[in-house]
């Protein structure tokens, strides 16, 4: 809105003043699960009290695990679930679209959730019905909703990861005890460009989860991965995946990460696949998980809200705020599905060098079928009978 008024675009400038000293060209000589395990100790060492938001995913499942496989105590886990309004969740394991989110709950989260409270009964498990919250404020609530939020305006955001709603929490904040809140954010992005490779920030990626602490100090949003306060995860993590791409059996594939396939929500989901794979080796890639989401107003993940509180007024109150923001911000700041405003603009940060990519185009097939090919020729399909019982 601002930039609307001065009509001057942003710039985002994440960790520059650390990321930008840095030789992104030398990968680390430690070993991926090590630089966890530092970072999780650094956290402890740094905290009184440490929250984990929690989805199931591979990035949460892995900060989850740099604590507790490594003897690390972890004070909280947290999932955010909108139990209040899951009318008609379908908990289908055959859907794993956007719009089936809620069943991620049931497939991935609620496994790893019931092995914590198994092995580590010293940390908290906690499930948090953000819906109950919304419906509190049910009769309050108008278009101002959109300032408790960051780049995510879907119904539930501000709810979801608000820091006051629950009565432990609150008393946690009012105890004085430092405390993080630790968000697993997120798999590395790379970009080719020209054989070259580079590594990227995005704001849509940071302000996905970054609750409202209001005039409290002691409480702080730590990104378990995307911080200045470790940078060497983000080294390492790149040059593991810009190795992996450059690998004669696997450079066919660099499609994924050129500049034009940037905003490809489908290009990007299989690269984010790939990745997982790729730097959280105690991951299981067999964990249910839904698609992505492919914009912030209308976001797939909340139909349980579109469909369970169509002609209420909280309904009322989402749609004022999105209205608000497409009235108040000039058009060139939105993006767009079918000439229709579905989101902010993405702003990133600058493009740091990694080193130019070693892939060749001298690739061969996976197989060779020039002999299938031949015995093919060779020997004429014949069918014995109208049956086809017999075929050779």
């Amino acid at each position: 809105m601002y930039a609307t008024k001065v009509n001057q675009g942003p710039s985002w400038k994440f960790n520059l003043d650390t990321y930008g000293k840095l030789d992104w060209t030398i990968e680390p000589g430690v070993n991926i699960r090590e630089l966890y395990r530092m970072r999780a100790q650094q956290l402890r060492d740094n905290y009184d009290y440490i929250r984990l938001e929690c989805s199931g995913g591979s990035d949460s499942t892995t900060a989850a695990f740099a604590f507790l496989l490594n003897g690390i105590h972890l004070d909280e886990i947290i999932f955010r679930y909108p139990k209040t309004g899951e009318k008609d969740v379908t908990n289908d394991p055959f859907n794993t679209s956007a719009e089936n989110t809620l069943s991620e709950f049931q497939f991935a989260a609620q496994p790893l959730l019931n092995w914590v409270k198994t092995n580590f009964p010293k940390t908290i498990v906690r499930i948090h019905d953000f819906a109950e919250n919304m419906l509190e404020q049910a009769d309050t609530r108008d278009e101002s909703w959109i300032f408790q939020t960051r780049h995510w305006f879907q119904p539930a955001h501000s709810d979801k990861y608000d820091q006051f709603n629950l009565p432990e929490h609150r008393a946690l904040l009012d105890s004085g005890k430092k405390i993080a809140v630790v968000i697993g954010i997120d798999k590395p992005r790379l970009l080719l460009i020209n054989k070259e490779w580079y590594l990227f920030f995005s704001d849509l990626h940071t302000n996905s989860a970054h609750p409202i602490v209001g005039d409290y100090s002691n409480i702080t949003n730590e990104l378990f991965y995307w911080t200045p306060d470790f940078p060497e995860i983000c080294i390492k993590q790149a040059h593991l995946v810009k190795n992996w791409f450059d690998q004669a059996h696997n450079s066919h594939l660099n499609y994924l990460v050129e500049f034009a396939n940037m905003n490809n929500i489908a290009r990007r989901s299989t690269y984010e696949n790939i990745v997982k794979s790729i730097i959280y080796p105690d991951y299981d890639l067999s964990t249910w998980q839904t698609s992505k989401p492919t914009n912030s107003f209308y976001n797939e993940m909340d139909t349980w809200f579109y469909q369970n509180f169509k002609n209420t007024k909280l309904y009322g109150a989402w749609e004022a705020g999105i209205n608000f923001l497409i009235d108040k911000i000039d058009p060139k700041y939105f993006l767009y599905e079918s000439n229709k405003p579905t989101g902010l603009t993405i702003q990133l940060s600058p493009f740091y060098y990694l080193g130019p990519s070693t892939a060749t185009n001298n690739t061969v097939p996976a197989f060779t079928n020039n002999g299938y090919l031949q015995n093919y020729t060779n020997n004429n399909v014949t069918i014995k009978d109208k049956k086809l019982k017999q075929i050779r």
